[in-house]
């Protein structure tokens, strides 16, 4: 980066769609015609490239090949988040269902790991249905993390998972279960995610109107506790605020910076709780050149929101500038704070309750765009609390 431009920046006034899983049901009283899965996203964020797999876990003995089968592949394609920033993937009988599945039976009632994924091997993951996925020679890991990224996996276990029984769990998939003996009814998020998910599970009797009621489409009980503060994103480079400058648009709903030489965009997500006294904030930029990268804090944003033409990318932070911390990006990626330095609200002078807003500049010196050959990831935005 240019010494003049970083002058420029502290002197100036100068943030996958990102969905999780949110919410499942997967087993009930009498016939299974209720199961759903919830996803939270951004309203109109598109789904393309991103899938719902299931693999099989239960194995009846040490030498069964039932465990590591890849049971179901739903291409979620052709889906959109819709304006409740719910999308449910569902039997036909399932409140608010967007994308639906057979009448009934559609997961298995015994152990096994569900995956959200992002790929552009629909094709060949979807061939692999029926066939087991497990690598050569494992038992818990299978070939999915080489088809596409795994963006979250649950496993939802009865009583055969555990030491010295047989069921398994596959590729470090978060364990959910059982509930006693037997598989739990579903599983949720306690306020949506990106909150903890509920220590409890939902009612196995879908008639009930208390306790763990599903709720898919709408808002997940709070379960009384508060979601971390981890932020939001803001200012993306998709063409829904300023264009990028060359043309370089990354694509909708990807929450990303502007293309860079590479074809990717730099993508910056807040993590932890953004309190002053208990602050644990992460900033992980990913998906940037192998160069450096200043963190930056600003206390607006810039363009309203929208963002201004700065080098290859837009500048979202704006204000009253604070630089973090540079760092050197290894696989595209890095973080602030890391081991060793001042929490985010410490380093940038957050003492009382208010807005700040988060950004990374990164080298790009490639003949690409623009002469001065840097990029920015998208914006991202929290409000820091007591």
């Amino acid at each position: 980066m240019k010494l003049s431009l970083l002058g420029a920046l502290c002197l100036g006034g100068v943030a996958s769609a990102q969905v999780s899983l949110s919410e499942l049901y997967i087993s009930h009283t009498g016939t299974d015609t209720l199961e759903f899965i919830e996803i939270k996203g951004t309203p109109g964020a598109s789904l393309a490239g991103y899938m719902v797999l299931i693999v099989e876990g239960d194995n009846s003995s040490a030498t069964s090949t039932a465990g590591g089968t890849l049971d179901r592949a739903y291409d979620l394609g052709a889906g959109v988040i819709p304006a409740s920033g719910y999308y449910v993937l569902g039997t036909p009988t399932v409140a608010n269902v967007n994308q639906a599945l057979s009448a009934s039976d559609n997961f298995e009632n015994g152990t096994e790991t569900i995956y959200l994924v992002q790929t552009t091997n629909q094709g060949t993951i979807t061939a692999l249905v029926g066939t087991s996925v497990l690598t050569a020679g494992g038992a818990t890991t299978t070939t999915i993390p080489t088809l596409a990224t795994i963006v979250e996996a649950v496993g939802i276990v009865d009583s055969g998972f555990g030491v010295g029984l047989f069921d398994v769990v596959t590729d470090g998939a978060t364990v959910f279960g059982p509930d006693g003996t037997f598989l739990p009814a579903g599983i949720f998020r306690c306020g949506d995610a990106p909150s903890q998910w509920a220590a409890g599970f939902l009612n196995f009797d879908p008639l009930l109107t208390t306790g763990n009621v599903p709720t898919p489409g709408a808002a997940n009980t709070n379960c009384g506790i508060t979601p971390p503060n981890s932020g939001v994103p803001f200012c993306f480079g998709d063409g829904s605020g300023t264009a990028c400058p060359c043309g370089n648009a990354s694509a909708v709903g990807a929450e990303s910076g502007c293309l860079n030489s590479l074809g990717s965009a730099g993508k910056l997500v807040g993590s932890g709780n953004g309190s002053i006294a208990a602050d644990t904030v992460v900033l992980g930029g990913t998906s940037m050149t192998n160069s450096s990268a200043l963190y930056f804090q600003g206390t607006s944003r810039a363009g309203a929101g929208a963002g201004v033409v700065f080098g290859d990318g837009l500048r979202c932070a704006g204000g009253s500038v604070v630089r973090l911390g540079t760092k050197a990006n290894v696989a595209g990626a890095s973080d602030y704070p890391s081991a060793g330095q001042l929490a985010v609200s410490v380093k940038g002078l957050v003492t009382t309750p208010g807005t700040r807003t988060y950004q990374v500049w990164y080298r790009n010196s490639a003949a690409f765009c623009n002469p001065e050959g840097f990029n920015l990831t998208n914006g991202w935005e929290i409000v820091w609390t007591p």
